[in-house]
């Protein structure tokens, strides 16, 4: 059984990497904003929740606040986000994005859109679907797991 996990597992890797691969072209655009996948991945974060803070963000990436912190000064450094203190605790900060990092977010809509007409849209909805309920699941296995430990 574990044999045909390893099958697919690596056919879903391969898929994914080339992927990448295949539309390297279309990203050169982000590219230029040279974040790392843990800057990347902070910065999406940060973008979906309105007035986070350091805290919230440990909390969720199941990291020290140290860490978080070295992320943000870079960050911050390349005004991909904004921190504004909290008035009701002075020691806290509310965490948005910046300049360069609402520029981001915008290039990452319009490469979607770009995706949706040139490759998404050529594939049928409900196997897209399907992908999209798949990745929930295996999420969801994820999140339990990490309950328990």
């Amino acid at each position: 059984m574990l044999s045909e996990y390893q099958k697919i597992i690596k056919q879903m890797n391969d898929a994914f990497e080339e992927f990448g691969i295949l539309i390297a072209n279309e990203t050169k655009k982000i590219d230029q904003f040279d974040l790392t996948m843990q800057q990347d991945l902070i910065l999406a974060y940060i973008a979906k929740h309105l007035n986070v803070t350091a805290n919230e963000i440990a909390h969720s990436f199941g990291i020290t606040k140290s860490a978080v912190s070295q992320v943000l000064s870079k960050l911050e450094q390349n005004k991909m986000i904004a921190r504004a203190v909290n008035p009701q605790n002075k020691r806290e900060s509310f965490i948005s994005l910046g300049e360069n990092g609402e520029k981001y977010v915008s290039l990452l809509q319009d490469l979607d859109i770009k995706l949706i007409k040139n490759y998404y849209s050529k594939v049928d909805l409900e196997d897209l679907t399907h992908m999209t309920r798949t990745m929930e699941k295996i999420n969801e296995v994820i999140k339990a797991k990490n309950k328990t430990t």
